[in-house]
């Protein structure tokens, strides 16, 4: 029996709460609970798909912010490098976002930055692909593991570096700790990542180790 996604995130060591959902619709009723900048954000969106990403995300992260016990205003920015955060008018938090076709995976902290990442179990990655994500001292790991799995390690690590495009997956090196914890091994901070599935999803959580 797989376990629920509390169950598996208790043991971080810092205080968040994180949420995995379905997509939902673009209804009235969504796009009520949205700020003034996340509606004008809104109708930059291209396409339906983008817009239900879009409102699926704020929806859930003003909700866990409410769970956080958060009781004013609460809207989802982006700072000048396009990285999300969370604002209320007396406090900041750091937010990540994730999301397959139907699923949205959201994390929310108000004092440790974090990086998230969501993928289907039963997404392929091309041989050529794996290559351009894997450091040259991981042969040995990527044998052990689903490179699928590695893919989201190093999504949730580069989201928490705040690098984006700007920085290629074969650039880090991961180092296996335990079953479920891994260490980025070429910086100067001290991160890990907790990889773990969840029925049919690969999650990652990555974080700077205190």
């Amino acid at each position: 029996m797989s376990k629920p996604l509390s169950e598996i995130i208790d043991p971080l060591p810092f205080e968040g709460t994180f949420s995995l959902s379905r997509i939902g619709s673009v209804s009235a009723e969504a796009i009520s609970q949205l700020g003034d900048s996340e509606k004008a954000e809104l109708e930059e969106c291209s396409n339906l798909k983008r817009q239900q990403e879009f409102v699926s995300s704020r929806v859930a992260l003003k909700k866990m912010a409410k769970e956080m016990g958060e009781q004013q205003q609460f809207e989802i920015l982006k700072d000048e490098l396009g990285q999300p955060y969370g604002r209320s008018s007396s406090q900041i938090y750091f937010v990540s976002i994730a999301h397959t076709n139907d699923s949205i995976f959201c994390g929310l902290t108000q004092a440790d930055p974090i990086g998230v990442d969501l993928e289907p179990v039963d997404r392929t990655v091309p041989e050529r692909l794996e290559q351009r994500i894997t450091h040259p001292k991981e042969k040995e790991l990527i044998t052990k593991m689903p490179a699928i799995q590695l893919w989201t390690i190093k999504e949730a690590y580069i989201k928490l570096r705040g690098k984006g495009l700007r920085m290629n997956m074969n650039e880090v090196q991961i180092g296996k700790e335990s079953s479920r914890l891994f260490a980025e091994l070429n910086d100067d901070k001290s991160a890990k990542i907790c990889s773990f599935r969840l029925k049919n999803k690969w999650l990652a959580i990555a974080y700077y180790q205190k």
